[in-house]
């Protein structure tokens, strides 16, 4: 099934396998055979990771494209959620919690964000550490 959306998502933005080969390091070879669900093995979950960051270099919005894709299949086909790499789950998550945010919500994460990118501010973990 992952094979299937990872196909379509390419078809769908357009990439071809070897657009993600150069940039991934994955041999087309290895892409064709998983694009057509043909590989013994599958991908393992770093692969996966590089097709995908790959995909999304090529054509951005293509990775949410695709793990939007994956929960739509997940919610009709039963949970797959267990099967993706704990990145993608991540990704799913965070994915879910912006949608379900108001504009004025988004902007302020957003804000946030820029902020502590601008000026390096720690996470509230290492903050949370590092208090007397």
């Amino acid at each position: 099934m992952i094979s299937e959306i990872f196909r379509e998502t390419l078809e769908h933005y357009g990439i071809t396998g070897k657009q993600i080969s150069q940039i991934s390091g994955v041999s087309e070879n290895h892409i064709s055979e998983f694009r057509r669900g043909k590989s013994k093995t599958g991908v393992s979950t770093d692969v996966l990771w590089k097709l995908l960051e790959a995909m999304e270099e090529i054509r951005p919005g293509s990775c949410t494209y695709f793990c939007s894709q994956l929960a739509k299949a997940g919610g009709t086909q039963g949970s797959i959620i267990s099967e993706l790499p704990k990145q993608l789950e991540s990704l799913l998550e965070m994915q879910n919690f912006v949608d379900g945010l108001s504009d004025d919500r988004l902007a302020l994460l957003l804000m946030v964000v820029a902020g502590r990118i601008k000026n390096g501010v720690p996470r509230s973990s290492e903050h949370s550490r590092n208090k007397p």
